[in-house]
C-alpha cells in the first residue's frame, strides 16, 4: 500500500475513520466531507488506481457492498428515497484520491441544490471537525444497523469453494 494515499493510511489505521462496514476484500465508511448527510465510500482494501485495475470479482463485491449500503440508507432515519452510485476515474474525470472509490450518496429528491452547494464548498470548512465527526457516527451507527453480515459476492463465494 503506498504510504502517502489517504485511504491506505485509513486501511492501516493510521486514520480515524467513521466504518459502516467491512469484510475482508472492502471498507465502507462515511465520507468526511459529504455532498450529502449519509454520504457513504466504498473502497477495495487491495490499493488500485483505476478500476480497471480491478479484478472483474473485485468490481462485482464494489458494486454488492454498495447496493447493501444504499439499502441500509434507505432503511435507516436518513431522508433516503434513492442513491447514486458512482466512480471517479481519473484526475481527468475529478478523482481526488489516487484508489478505486465507489461513492454510495443518499438522495431525497429535490435536493440537487444542496449537493450541487455541498460539492463546490465540502472541502472549505476545517472547523467543527469534533462535531462532525460526532454526527457521522450517528449517521453511521443508524445504517451500520441495517447492513447485512455479510455481502455476498462473486469474491465471498470463491471464498467459501
Amino acid at each position: 500500500m503506498p504510504s502517502a494515499c489517504i485511504f491506505c493510511k485509513i486501511l492501516r489505521e493510521e486514520l480515524p475513520v467513521t466504518i459502516v462496514y467491512e469484510d475482508e476484500f472492502s471498507l465502507a465508511f462515511m465520507d468526511l466531507y459529504p455532498m450529502l448527510p449519509g454520504h457513504v465510500l466504498v473502497i477495495p482494501k487491495e490499493h488500485h488506481v483505476s478500476i480497471q485495475q480491478l479484478s472483474p470479482e473485485m468490481r462485482s463485491h464494489l458494486l454488492e457492498v454498495g447496493a447493501a449500503v444504499g439499502q441500509a440508507q434507505m432503511q435507516s432515519g436518513l431522508k433516503c428515497k434513492a442513491q447514486n452510485f458512482f466512480i471517479n476515474d481519473g484526475p481527468d474525470a475529478n478523482q481526488h484520491v489516487p484508489h478505486v472509490h465507489l461513492h454510495v450518496l443518499p438522495r431525497s429528491g429535490g435536493d440537487l441544490h444542496k449537493a450541487l452547494f455541498s460539492f463546490v464548498s465540502r472541502y472549505n470548512n476545517v472547523f467543527g471537525v469534533a462535531a462532525k465527526r460526532r454526527r457521522l457516527e450517528s449517521i453511521a451507527s443508524d445504517v451500520k444497523a441495517h447492513m447485512p453480515q455479510k455481502v455476498v459476492s462473486a469474491l465471498t463465494s470463491m471464498d467459501r469453494a
